[in-house]
């Protein structure tokens, strides 16, 4: 018999899939993950049951060969919806899984389940949870568990196929009161399953580890430090494995550690600490105070910035700016949003793209502007003559600033601007070529420097990708703002 560790089902009793989900990462990887590591992976809510398609995406690209065998049509509902759903599932499967799961919100995520998993859409036999145990695979199964018990009535569960004995199968039962390598009769299974008429989902799975690059592996196992702050390591000669130094392009087995001296990137230097104005498990929205960096500016550079600060808390994404969705100048303080996930980021980054998203800025300019509120429309184009820079040209591309004039002192004005596109610098640039650049901008003001460049993103609204509500954030504009103006 295999020696497959067995986890209970959580005490609330809606965890069985994220249960069976430890049990496969403690099997295959020995790594005894914690309920909320878990739920975050499968995108779990509290008394929602969670459908694998977030999953079993993030354990593909983790190494995990996963066949999946299930005749739900995830391509008719991402296009029909609820009629699907409705035209599908028996009115007792249609109410019990709206109420009980996240199959409702699944079809955001459905693309990138369909470009990474393979489906075989029909409806599964034992001849196929046969063949995946003769794969050596272990087997998640959804079945009927009121069935499986002799009771009437529908409740979805999961359940982890190990092996077959004769006309039983071994498996592991994940519920409040253990059951581990509960024997169960081909046929009660069948029947649990639905029989002719099922509609359970039966997925194989192993690990299979794949070559990987030495840097790409470093990385994974020092998620604090950038890949490129890590790729000078192996110049150095600092990275092993087996004693052998590694260069950063050398392949290995995606389930190897290696050694690494990483004290010369200097880890206290990426700590960071940022405001949090709110988080969810695919979204996380800071404060970032002036000075502070969006993203390393160098290939090596080990500075604090807002992407060292997600790189803790992103999932499936690498690189040195994992998570970055927008930024904002090192000078700007102010509301930025991060992405925990893929799905997330897409989701974001589309928003950006097509102008969904509305941002409010608070500024502080010199002089007093004639008109109190009017709409800047001026093409914005990179500077020949200094590249780090933009200026207002025939050439650019359209930009367009509303601004409205808050209050005014001796000489200068606090203004609220809100940029309808998103060219670089757009607000620095607009502001400077009417007459009245932000208090402290270095490169486009008047060479009158204070203690900051006076930019602040005070709001951002946009729709979170786990709901798809729209929401709106808000930075309290620094103190410093005030005192400027009360001079």
């Amino acid at each position: 018999m295999k020696k497959v560790p067995y986890y209970a089902n959580h005490e609330e009793g809606m965890r069985c899939a994220i249960a069976v989900y430890r049990m496969l990462f403690d099997y295959f990887l020995h790594r005894k993950l914690s309920w909320k590591e878990t739920e975050k992976l499968a995108g779990f809510k509290d008394g929602k049951a969670a459908w694998t398609v977030t999953i079993w995406v993030r354990m593909a690209n983790m190494g995990f060969d996963i066949r999946m065998i299930e005749p739900f049509d995830y391509r008719r509902y991402m296009a029909e919806g609820d009629s699907y759903l409705r035209s599908f599932l028996s009115p007792d499967e249609y109410d019990w899984l709206t109420e009980h799961s996240n199959l409702l919100e699944i079809r955001p995520f459905i693309p990138d389940f369909l470009a990474v998993i393979h489906v075989d859409q029909k409806r599964p036999t034992l001849g196929d949870i046969d063949d995946m145990l003769a794969d050596d695979r272990l087997v998640f199964l959804t079945l009927n568990s009121n069935v499986l018990d002799g009771k009437p009535g529908v409740n979805q569960h999961a359940v982890l196929v190990i092996e077959k004995e004769g006309d039983a199968y071994r498996i592991h039962n994940p519920v409040r009161e253990p059951e581990p390598y509960r024997l169960v009769p081909a046929d009660k299974l069948w029947q649990a399953m639905g029989a002719e008429q099922s509609i359970s989902e039966v997925t194989g799975v192993k690990f299979k580890p794949k070559p990987t690059r030495a840097d790409v592996l470093l990385a994974r196992q020092n998620p604090r430090f950038s890949r490129a702050a890590l790729a000078k390591l192996f110049d150095k000669g600092l990275v092993t494995y087996n004693g052998k130094q590694l260069k950063a392009g050398d392949k290995l087995l995606s389930d190897v550690v290696l050694e690494a001296d990483i004290s010369p990137l200097t880890p206290d230097n990426a700590d960071i600490d940022l405001p949090i104005l709110y988080e969810d498990d695919d979204v996380v929205v800071v404060s970032k105070p002036a000075g502070i960096l969006t993203h390393s500016q160098s290939k090596f550079g080990t500075e604090a910035s807002v992407a060292t600060f997600l790189r803790s808390r992103v999932v499936g994404l690498e690189g040195d700016r994992a998570g970055v969705v927008h930024r904002l100048d090192r000078a700007t303080s102010g509301v930025i949003i991060g992405a925990k996930n893929q799905h997330a980021l897409g989701y974001l980054q589309r928003q950006f793209a097509d102008r969904k998203t509305k941002k409010t800025y608070i500024a502080i300019v010199e002089g007093h502007l004639k008109q109190k509120e009017a709409i800047i429309d001026m093409p914005i184009e990179r500077n020949p003559k200094a590249p780090a820079t933009f200026r207002v040209g025939p050439n650019g591309k359209s930009a367009k600033t509303h601004y409205r004039v808050l209050a005014e002192n001796t000489h200068a004005s606090l203004v609220e601007l809100k940029p309808v596109t998103g060219r670089t610098h757009q607000l620095r640039v607009h502001m400077q070529q009417i007459g009245h650049p932000i208090i402290g901008d270095p490169l486009y003001g008047k060479g009158k420097y204070t203690d900051r460049m006076y930019l602040h993103a005070k709001k951002l609204e946009v729709a979170l990708p786990t709901n798809h509500e729209l929401k709106t954030f808000e930075a309290p504009l620094p103190p410093e703002f005030n005192a400027y103006m009360e001079r």
